[in-house]
Parts: C-alpha cells; sequence; structure tokens
C-alpha cells in the first residue's frame, strides 16, 4: 500500500475527511500574495531571485507530502529570475506580476517544459510555445517555477497520487495540483482549467479562491490536445471547433486573494480589465450599496449538506449586515446540472483521439474506459443545447432581479483519497460532487470561488459568486466585500515548531 491509501485507511470512524496539520508554516515571503510579492520587488526590498528560491525551497519542502508538482522548473526559473533581475535596474517599466513565481497545470502548453496531460501517452511531450495565457503571464514578468499535476487528460474529480494540504484527503480535480500549491504557499499564483468545476471545487477543497471567466473572456489556445490532436501549443489561432468541451472548457487563475484573480484576469485578457484594490475598509460596501444579491441553497439534482448550506446562509447575512439588499431564488439552478451532462456525454472527443493514436496501450484504466465509450450518448446535442439555451435566458431574466447569485461551490466540504463523501445520508462520489459547479458551467457566465466558513471537521467552504454575461468585475467586487466580511483564504493547519 503507498502512503496515501495507508493514510486514508485511519480516518475516524466517520470516514469523513478531517482537517489535520500536515506542512510547517511557510517562512515569509512565501505565503504572500501576488501583488504583494510584486510590490515589493518593485521598491527594492525584495529581489527576483530571492522570491523565487523562496518559493522553490518551499516546493522541495512540501511536495513529499503533497506530490502536486508534475515538473519543477528549478534552474531555468532561476535564470529567468535574473534576467528579471536585470531587466529592473533598466529602468524598463515592470509588469503587474513582475518576479511572481507561478505554477501552470498540466494540460496547459508551456515551451520548453514537458506538457504531458498527466499520462503516460504524452510522456516527454514538449510544446513549442506557451498557451496564449502562459505567454501573458509571463510577458507581465512572472515566472513559471513547476508544472502541476492533474488526472490522466483532467478527468475526475480528484488529483490521484496528490493530497491536500488540510490532511489525508483529495485536493479535488481536475486542478488539485495548483490548488494544493498555492494553499501551501509552494505557488503565488495558480494557472489551470475548469470545464465542470475543475477549479472552483479544488479551490474550496484547499481553502483558496479561484475564478472560471465567463465563455470568450479569455484565449483559451494552448489547452492540450489541440484541434486535429496537437500538442505542440502551436495552433496559432483561438477558433474552437465544435465539440462540448472546446465550447466550455476555460482558462484561470487560483490564488489566495481576490485582488490576485483580478491582476490575472486583466493580464491574461490582455485587455482593460480593472484590476482591484484592497478590499473595502469596516463599514464600507465597496460601492455596492444599490446591489441586491440572489441566493439558492441547491441546484435539484444533488443534496447540499447542512454546513455547506449554513456557510451561505451566513455569507449572505454578512451582505445583508454590509447594507446590500438580499433575496432568495430557489429553483435558479433548476435543471442546468443535468441538460450540461447529458450535453457532455454527447462529446466525442476528437481531438484527444487524435492526440493519443497508437499510443492507447499506455492510458490508464479510468481514462481509457472514457476514450472507449466516447460519445457516452447518442442523444441529439442540437436539443440539448436548445436546452441549456433556454434555461440561460431564464436565469438572465434572474440576474436582471439580482445581478449577483449565491450559490454552493459542492455538496460538501474536500472528499476522501477515493472521491467520495457523505452527505444527508448519502454517499455521494465522481460528478456528484460537483453538481453545483456543473450547474453553472452550463450558463458559461463568470463565478468566483471563495471561502466563507468551515464545516464541523474544519474543513474550508466557498460559495460561488456568478454573474452575467461579461460581468467578471461585479463578480470580484462582490468577491472582494466577502473577503473582507468572511476572510477569504482559509490557511491549512500548520504543524507546530
Amino acid at each position: 500500500m503507498n502512503q496515501a491509501g495507508a493514510d486514508a485507511g485511519s480516518r475516524p470512524a466517520t470516514d469523513e475527511p478531517f482537517a489535520a496539520a500536515t506542512l510547517p508554516p511557510p517562512e515569509a515571503p512565501v505565503g504572500w500574495p501576488a501583488w504583494r510579492l510584486r510590490d515589493a520587488v518593485i521598491a527594492g526590498e525584495l529581489g527576483v531571485g530571492e522570491v523565487l528560491r523562496a518559493h522553490l525551497d518551499r516546493l522541495e519542502q512540501v511536495e513529499p507530502w503533497l506530490h502536486a508538482a508534475a515538473h519543477v522548473r528549478h534552474d531555468a526559473a532561476l535564470r529567468e529570475a535574473d534576467a528579471l533581475q536585470a531587466r529592473l535596474h533598466t529602468g524598463q517599466p515592470p509588469g503587474p506580476l513582475f518576479g511572481v513565481p507561478i505554477t501552470v497545470k498540466d494540460v496547459i502548453a508551456t515551451a520548453g517544459t514537458p506538457t504531458e496531460c498527466g499520462s503516460r501517452a504524452f510522456a516527454g511531450n514538449v510544446p513549442a510555445v506557451d498557451a496564449v495565457a502562459v505567454a501573458r503571464l509571463r510577458a507581465a514578468g512572472a515566472v513559471v517555477i513547476a508544472k502541476s499535476c492533474c488526472p490522466e487528460f483532467a478527468f475526475g474529480v480528484t488529483t490521484p497520487g496528490t493530497r491536500s494540504p488540510w490532511g489525508a484527503h483529495s485536493p479535488g480535480g481536475s486542478s488539485g495540483g495548483e490548488a494544493a500549491l498555492v494553499a501551501a504557499g509552494a505557488s503565488a499564483l495558480g494557472l489551470g482549467t475548469d470545464y465542470g468545476g475543475s477549479l472552483r471545487w479544488p479551490a474550496q477543497c484547499c481553502g483558496v479562491l479561484a475564478l472560471r471567466p465567463g465563455l470568450g473572456a479569455l484565449d483559451g489556445t494552448g489547452q492540450l490536445p489541440e484541434r486535429g490532436g496537437r500538442m505542440d501549443g502551436g495552433l496559432g489561432s483561438s477558433t474552437w471547433n465544435d465539440t462540448v468541451q472546446r465550447h466550455f472548457q476555460v482558462v484561470g487563475p487560483i490564488a489566495s486573494t481576490v485582488r490576485d484573480l483580478a491582476i490575472s484576469l486583466a493580464t491574461i485578457g490582455g485587455r482593460d480589465v480593472r484590476a482591484a484594490g484592497p478590499p473595502p475598509a469596516d463599514g464600507d460596501s465597496g460601492g455596492l450599496e444599490q446591489l441586491t444579491v440572489g441566493w439558492v441553497e441547491h441546484e435539484d439534482s444533488a443534496p447540499v449538506c447542512t454546513d455547506a448550506r449554513r456557510a451561505l446562509r451566513d455569507a449572505v447575512a454578512a451582505l445583508a449586515g454590509a447594507g446590500l439588499g438580499v433575496e432568495e431564488v430557489p429553483g435558479c439552478l433548476d435543471g442546468l446540472r443535468v441538460a450540461f451532462d447529458e450535453l457532455r456525454d454527447t462529446d466525442p472527443m476528437p481531438d484527444l483521439l487524435a492526440a493519443v493514436g497508437e499510443r492507447r496501450a499506455l492510458v490508464g484504466v479510468a481514462a481509457g474506459r472514457t476514450l472507449d465509450t466516447a460519445p457516452i450518448s447518442r442523444a441529439d446535442p442540437q436539443a440539448l443545447r436548445k436546452r441549456i439555451r433556454e434555461l440561460r435566458v431564464r436565469m438572465l431574466a434572474q440576474l436582471e432581479r439580482t445581478p449577483v447569485i449565491l450559490a454552493p461551490v459542492a455538496p460538501s466540504a474536500a472528499c476522501g483519497l477515493d472521491g467520495s463523501a457523505p452527505v444527508e445520508g448519502a454517499r455521494l462520489a465522481g460528478f456528484e460532487l460537483m453538481a453545483q459547479c456543473r450547474a453553472v458551467s452550463g450558463l458559461g457566465m463568470p463565478a468566483l470561488s471563495i471561502p466563507v466558513g468551515r464545516d464541523r471537521f474544519g474543513l474550508p467552504l466557498s460559495v460561488q459568486v456568478v454573474g452575467g454575461p461579461g460581468r467578471e468585475d461585479l463578480v470580484l467586487d462582490v468577491g472582494l466585500l466577502l473577503e473582507r466580511l468572511r476572510g477569504g483564504r482559509i490557511q491549512p493547519p500548520w504543524k507546530a515548531g
């Protein structure tokens, strides 16, 4: 039995995940938000190399527990740090992420660094060019220190072999490696992908924040495999062919503050998206006094545990206390998860099948089963797309009345390493744990995942802040207020001494 399996067997009789100290606390500047690291470098308080070495050392320290890094760019990152420091002395204007160490999910192309999609089938694959999002982060001064682990082809709600800094349970999936590294302080900013919740769910599992941008907000070029099964990142176009995954999957950031999410959104978007400032001061609603926020306890396909519903209600009460209007809007997500899942099941996955090609024998059992059965359903995808459009119109009407809606991220806090969790007398597993996220994915609208409380075992619980098309700014504004009112990022319990 591997160590992860041994730890899973040592849980209490409840078989529920619980908070447990596993890692020593980080030492400054490790654990600082990205914006603060950048400001310290620009002010001359820290050198770029000093920041990068501290985070690489932290990565080395936590990796024996986490197993969250697929590839570490130690020497290359330090060379880039030296080049950035030299550039700073020339007086060239520094970018908004200058000197910030970041990590990138193993399904996003990074030039000169292996991008293997968590699969032996793509072992040794080294893209020729960066994904658009990676290129823009690097142009802003960020330094990639590692690629993060994900389930094979990013299929799954857990990240096999990777553990959470919160104890012997899963950091979620499929951006589980990213969330674990950011939560542990090894990375100041993570770049992942979200199809049915792959940013929002791991962020909750690990107590950090994530943003799923709305469809079309960011250029997703460089998510592998690319069109036609290309694995070099060199498509040269953001045009997506008409598969379900390519339509709904987006790139997005994982971070420790809302401000970091906003800065990275602006950077990757290559447009004038306002970078959020510090959280509003006590007694200040951040200019949102006229806003009415809707809230819904669940969509109709899966239960939500008492603790998650309580955390949501506490967040709503905090917003009401800050002077915002609040209104329960039951049923606004109903039908979306089922329609989204049914549409996903019609996806033939041509790009992935083309990329795997003759290497099918190297694919793992779970991912191979998915490939062999695609498409799972022979239903008419156009009829399902029409149904989703109808449900989206219903939500747009609701957003006219309540421009932001709060909903749980998941039915429970983090699941066990086996990918299951008890919820209201039932045991949910697999994509049932993403029911709330998948309902929101079907809308194609921006959604922020932000911690607002804990369950009875001490694990983080988050809410989704959902806004209308193109309203990433409003979602972030409400997130800033929640960050002040409810604390935002929740750090794991560090080992004493």
